[in-house]
């Protein structure tokens, strides 16, 4: 056993389009998401912004004092730039900068387009505004409490962060769901399995089906073989993500493991399933992998982070039996969450869906047998 172990190991790594999709096409889409973004937390392009000051008011000198605080942050977020309004307007024009505060009674913003630094720039004046009208609530009602207010920080930058207190990488779920797709692309894996135990299809499953090996053997030894190189696939793409590109994925990393080890395992029996299907050419059914593949990674958020969700509205049954889903679900309980409950219920569903899945390509592939060969 140990020694068709061995070899069927061997005849699995020598198949090119194998080894690419199961392991070198993760960690190549790692690496482009990585350069993508990966790293565009700690690169924000700074803000150039003009200030044009209209007048002496108390309010006025107020929102010159907040912009200044922008100003001199670490994350230098905003660079301002004192002018007169004259001098402002002809650097909008040029697009020198992005926008134009005026200090006054009440704080104005002029841009000329409507793109993400535009945003930003409406959302901290929003923000003073806001934390504005709290002072002169208090003002009007509990005068008494201003003091005590004032000697708080006049603003706060909110990180977001799991449950549990640590940050989280507001484009980790793509990662998150590339592990998901990884999982299912084990199913290259048993497909080449698949096929190398049946006589009708190639040479190598003729020469099998007549040796004294029995088929029982033959099954049990390709399946662990598939799946121990499917694992060490996984497990080289967790070193990658983790000690390579340094993404945190936090959580509990046996339990991590935990839901390759039942999602690989999904992989390998739904490429076994498929290669079952003989009576379809094979170019069909390596197209039918890489859709399942690829669709059942789309519906977890792995190229529109939103998709998750809406599915989740309009048919939540799907993201409860589309096995890349629950691989993501139940990374996020670990990782993200931090919820003990949801994070049994999806490996009690992929442990469901890998059982059914491998129960009955077992049966079908062991039943198989030829009027003459």
């Amino acid at each position: 056993m140990l020694h068709l172990f061995k070899y069927r190991i061997i005849s699995i790594l020598k198949e090119k389009q194998v080894v690419f999709w199961s392991m070198l096409f993760p960690i190549l889409l790692a690496t482009m998401f990585y350069l993508s973004f990966g790293s565009s937390d700690n690169d924000i392009e700074t803000i150039n912004v003009a200030l044009v000051k209209e007048n002496s008011s108390e309010m006025s000198e107020n929102f010159i004092k907040y912009l200044e605080m922008l100003d001199s942050d670490d994350s230098k977020l905003i660079s301002v730039k004192k002018l007169s309004k004259e001098e402002a307007n002809k650097k909008l024009e040029k697009l020198e900068i992005t926008g134009i505060y005026y200090a006054n009674e009440e704080p104005e913003l002029v841009v000329i387009s409507n793109d993400t630094s535009s945003s930003i720039l409406k959302s901290l004046l929003d923000t003073y505004n806001g934390q504005a009208q709290i002072y002169k609530d208090i003002i009007l009602e509990k005068p008494e409490k201003l003091e005590t207010v004032t000697k708080l920080d006049y603003i706060e930058f909110v990180d977001e962060t799991t449950l549990g207190g640590k940050s989280v990488d507001g484009e980790i779920q793509y990662f998150l769901a590339l592990i998901g797709m990884a999982c299912m692309f084990g199913c290259f894996i048993g497909h080449q399995i698949s096929i190398q135990l049946q006589a009708n299809v190639t040479s190598v499953a003729l020469r099998r089906a007549v040796s004294s090996i029995s088929k029982f053997k033959q099954i049990i030894s390709d399946t662990l073989a598939g799946v121990f190189i499917h694992y060490i696939n996984l497990a080289l793409l967790l070193f990658y993500l983790i000690f390579v590109l340094h993404i945190d994925l936090s959580g509990n990393i046996a339990k991590l493991v935990g839901i390759c080890i039942a999602g690989g395992f999904i992989g390998v029996s739904l490429g076994i399933f498929v290669g079952t299907l003989s009576q379809i050419k094979e170019g069909i059914r390596i197209g039918m992998l890489v859709s399942i593949g690829l669709v059942a990674s789309f519906c977890t958020g792995l190229m529109v982070p939103s998709i998750k969700g809406i599915i989740e509205d309009t048919c939540p049954i799907f993201n409860r039996i589309n096995p890349a889903a629950v691989i993501t679900d139940a990374i996020y309980s670990t990782s993200i969450y931090d919820d003990p409950e949801r994070y049994t219920l999806d490996i009690v569903i992929l442990v469901i869906i890998s059982a059914l899945i491998g129960v009955v390509t077992f049966i079908k592939t062991r039943r198989e047998c030829y009027d003459s060969i």
